[in-house]
């Protein structure tokens, strides 16, 4: 056998490289390019269906084209750009986010699930919204930047990946002459380091341009190259790589300020205050959920004042009798007809028995009957207690408490 090779160039990526041991994701295989598309609620929803362009998948040179194209689709149309990504190439995703900003489009934070029925046709999911690496270049040029509490956004260091491309020929003699058996290539990676100052610079004029805050870029180049820092809500809101924290429908209410591109949108509403600060949560009731260790497991159900003058903060303390049950590492997924699924988790690492949380358009919660079909579960379930013991379904009126919650919350 005789092989042959040759050496190709090198490859600049900025991409989601593996963590440190307290933010480390699970293995995942090595993420396709990312997918423009031009999506459809698959909800019932006729005549008024929202519409969205979903971006999914890794940024490679090829993408901004994608974007471009997408874009152009829209004939004009300003709809909003749903993201989920683990990053890719720096210049890649610089160019898009600056065409998101020419095009005066907002950004949003979730995963598209597609219909099997209908390649137009999609549902939103913000149960783990990503947007990692070079992504957050991408999502920096949104007009308004939009993510969800429970949201990985991931910052670190760029890096030169330098590849090594070998054309592999295996041949066989026969006869006293040589014939080609078998011909592949071979890629691996030969070399990581840190980015030029040259790189960094660009970033910097970048992020300036799209009117971020300096401490964005500071996190960014102070991490790592080979960890992830997944940065905290109040971080997203301090560093303005989010004007919003709230669930991605809020991409679709049309709110538009009239302050500088690039800067927190101001919604009229209060800012975010300490918690000490924030009138209490009024009680509306509690929901049973089953038996459980010869007791019963119930929902306890506030509401509260929501970050922005338009959203609702939902409240629910996971009871067994009036004993409290931890709920750190715990999520209520809600479901409701015609929207994503709400998701609400206990975000105070110092409470582990703390209310799990989730800010809701007010407009969605006040648009509900009494006998809107709705679905609460739990997640992830005690290791002693059956699947039914942690899910409900029924009416709003049961499992919401509506008519409390209405004379609550709705005007």
């Amino acid at each position: 056998m005789i092989r042959i090779a040759r050496l190709l160039a090198f490859a600049l990526s900025l991409s989601a490289l593996p963590a440190a041991a307290q933010d480390k994701p699970a293995a995942a295989p090595q993420p396709e390019p990312m997918r423009i598309v031009l999506t459809r609620s698959a909800e019932p929803c006729e005549p008024d269906c929202r519409e969205w362009l979903a971006a999914q998948g890794a940024i490679t040179k090829d993408t901004p084209a994608e974007l471009r194209r997408a874009i152009g689709e829209l004939n004009g149309r300003k709809l909003p750009l749903l993201v989920y990504s683990t990053g890719g190439t720096v210049e890649a995703a610089i160019a898009m986010g600056e065409l998101v900003r020419k095009s005066g489009l907002d950004i949003a934070v979730a995963r598209t699930v597609f219909s099997q029925r209908d390649a137009a046709g999609g549902t939103i999911d913000e149960r783990s919204p990503l947007c990692a690496s070079a992504c957050t270049l991408l999502l920096a040029g949104g007009q308004r930047r939009i993510i969800p509490p429970q949201s990985r956004i991931g910052v670190h260091q760029q890096t030169i990946v330098e590849t090594e491309t070998t054309t592999v020929r295996d041949y066989k003699i026969v006869r006293g002459r040589r014939e080609l058996v078998d011909e592949r290539t071979e890629t691996r990676t030969v070399k990581q380091e840190q980015a030029t100052g040259e790189i960094d610079a660009k970033m910097r004029r970048y992020l300036d341009a799209m009117g971020l805050d300096r401490s964005f870029i500071e996190v960014t180049v102070s991490t790592p190259a080979d960890t992830m820092r997944y940065l905290k809500p109040d971080e997203m809101l301090a560093t303005t790589i989010a004007t919003e924290i709230g669930s991605a429908t809020l991409a679709f209410s049309g709110l538009r300020s009239s302050q500088a591109p690039g800067r927190p949108a101001n919604l009229n509403a209060a800012a975010v205050l300490p918690a000490t600060l924030v009138a209490p949560a009024t009680p509306i009731g509690s929901v049973e959920l089953g038996p459980h260790r010869g007791g019963k497991l119930r929902l306890a159900l506030s509401v509260g004042e929501g970050r922005y003058q338009q959203t609702t903060a939902l409240q629910m303390r996971l009871l067994f009798g009036d004993a409290p049950v931890p709920t750190r590492l715990r999520t209520v997924t809600l479901t409701l007809p015609g929207s994503p699924p709400i998701v609400a988790r206990n975000e105070d690492g110092s409470d582990p028995e703390g209310a799990m949380t989730v800010d809701v358009l007010r407009e969605t919660l006040c648009s509900l009957t009494d006998r809107t079909a709705v679905s609460l579960k739990i997640d992830p379930p005690a290791e002693d207690g059956t699947p039914s013991t942690w899910q409900r379904s029924g009416t709003a009126a049961e499992l919401l408490r509506l008519p409390t919650l209405r004379t609550t919350i709705c005007r």
